[in-house]
């Protein structure tokens, strides 16, 4: 029932009004359903639904608990309050589990009496303890019913807090609910306002659902290897590991990138075309800072100033021109890496069991396909292997259009999934996504033959990048716990949820900012190792849209 949140929120309010109109001080689960609007499915029905999956639902606070538990083994008389539609009922089928059936309840469903409008409740606890109010103390939470009101009433009270939590964002969807409350309970150790926790919640979800939606179409496209990319891949290689029983077809993490497979397709004799990808996204890095992001060994400081281009040179539109011809004329140098390259490619498909034939998916973060352009254009004249390219998001761009034409790409997320607004909401702020699918772990530019096999060649930037690997592990780390925590419940409740629908508290952090979060992700600085230079520091904050 896409609609039932309303409905409910709806029969709730009505069930109020009824109670205020008889003078009664409460309401009860069947008098909110009594007012539920007509359905497909019964009211009774749907009363029980929500009756069940609240009992499945409900964990003991471990702080609260181990005080309940103490108090009671020190013959203190401990009683439990409630301001709450359900009856004593629930409670005493909530409680047994702790063995705790036996302990005297006092519910605003079944006193009608409140703790939050006038006190009663607590006028209801005093007689029937037969105590002084000012002999009982009154613990909660809820700063109003459980402080203020018991002090008016004359009862000491303590207003708990818990300690590492911070308040959810309401209404929230199926998954965020799901991660706060996992915060809450079975994953209370992770820090409050951290990069795990924003892994936790965002690229636990995120990562899970992108595995799920992966799973499903490697099925229908019948795929032989999965090669989740590095570094978009880090943290689903690990999911995969984690579900080894799945049905999931053969995968490994593949060591690469859009630079080192671009590297790869470059010969003597199509090198001219290339000198665009040398100079995108250059400007303000220096001269000789273009050839290291390749893994390319400039000539020495003394050469470059002799050729105009040294240390102190800003790259600039203006400066294209004489560097395209500085590269060119450089052009042996480069092409020994490319070389290098290919060839260590073709070992590393080999070595990782890619075979003529294969059916490959590529599994990339998106956003327009020109990873797997790369990919192809490297791997295709080597070995012929039908390439399918897997995207957690595909954008709305003339580019991505134009190479659909000649690429298989398949998104989770796209225009034909959900709204172009919300695409183009993700893609304006793809960096900050990217963030959730790294890998503690610099850029991979190249590859080579290692006394172990192929290795990759890595690029740690040439800005300050000291934060970044403790970052992305801090994040990773937040993933996994989200999966590991995420698996036992979704077998307990029987969750049935789309993998979009997983994945959906990251494009609720995109298309509604949360401070916090925000201002976390804007601290990262020089992610990009492509565009990194040691003239100047990026921060994710200045992309974030």
């Amino acid at each position: 029932m896409p609609d039932f949140r309303d409905h409910r929120r709806a029969a709730q309010a009505e069930a109020f009004r009824r109670m205020h109109a008889a003078g009664r001080k409460e309401i009860t689960l069947r008098d909110i359903y009594a007012c539920f609007t007509k359905t497909e499915v019964g009211s009774s029905e749907l009363m029980r639904a929500e009756y069940a999956l609240e009992l499945a639902l409900i964990e003991p606070n471990p702080e609260m608990f181990a005080l309940f538990s103490a108090l009671v083994k020190a013959g203190k008389s401990v009683v439990i309050t409630s301001d709450m539609y359900f009856p004593a009922d629930f409670f005493v089928e909530a409680l047994r589990p702790h063995d705790l059936a036996h302990v005297q309840l006092f519910i605003s469903a079944d006193c009608n009496a409140t703790k939050r409008d006038a006190g009663e409740l607590f006028d209801v606890v005093a007689k029937e303890l037969g105590l002084p109010v000012e002999d009982i103390l009154h613990i909660g939470d809820n700063l109003l019913a459980d402080v203020t009101r018991p002090r008016e009433r004359g009862l000491m009270a303590f207003h708990y807090r818990a300690a590492n939590r911070q308040a959810t964002k309401k209404p929230a969807s199926l998954a965020s609910s799901i991660g706060y409350g996992l915060l809450g309970t079975s994953a209370r150790d992770i820090p409050p306002n951290s990069y795990i926790e924003l892994g936790f919640i965002y690229g636990g979800s995120a990562n899970l659902g992108f595995f799920e939606w992966i799973q499903e179409r490697a099925q229908l496209d019948g795929i032989d290897h999965v090669l989740f990319l590095s570094r978009d891949g880090y943290s689903l290689e690990r999911i995969a590991k984690m579900r080894a029983n799945s049905g999931f077809p053969d995968f490994c993490y593949f060591l690469g990138s859009r630079t080192a497979y671009t590297l790869a397709a470059i010969t003597a004799e199509n090198f001219s075309k290339f000198l665009p990808f040398f100079l995108s996204g250059s400007d303000g890095l220096a001269p000789y800072e273009l050839l290291e992001r390749i893994g390319v060994q400039p000539p020495s400081h003394q050469v470059m100033r002799d050729l105009k281009l040294g240390a102190e040179v800003r790259v600039n539109t203006a400066l294209h021109a004489r560097l395209a011809g500085f590269l060119y004329a450089y052009r042996w140098e480069i092409l020994k890496v490319c070389q290098r390259n290919r060839s260590a490619l073709y070992q590393y498909l080999k070595q990782v069991g890619i075979k003529p034939g294969s059916r490959v998916a590529l599994v990339d973060v998106g956003w327009n396909g020109t990873t797997q352009e790369a990919f192809e254009l490297a791997v295709l004249p080597l070995m012929e292997v039908e390439v399918f390219g897997y995207y957690f998001c595909l954008a709305d761009t003339p580019e991505r259009i134009r190479r659909e034409e000649s690429q298989r790409m398949s998104a989770m997320i796209s225009v034909s999934s959900t709204s172009a607004s919300i695409v183009a909401s993700i893609y304006a702020n793809r960096v900050a996504v990217e963030q959730f699918f790294s890998a503690p772990h610099s850029s991979v530019v190249g590859l080579h033959a290692g006394s172990e096999g192929i290795e990759p060649v890595m690029d740690a930037g040439r800005g300050s990048t000291d934060q970044l690997r403790q970052i992305a592990q801090e994040v990773c780390d937040g993933i996994e716990a989200f999966v590991e925590h995420y698996g036992p419940l979704q077998q307990r409740l029987s969750i049935r949820a789309s993998p979009l629908q997983i994945a959906w508290p990251l494009i609720e952090l995109l298309t509604e900012p949360q401070g916090d979060a925000h201002q976390l992700l804007g601290q990262i600085k020089n992610f990009d190792a492509w565009g990194s230079s040691r003239n100047h520091e990026l921060t994710l904050k200045q992309y974030l849209a």
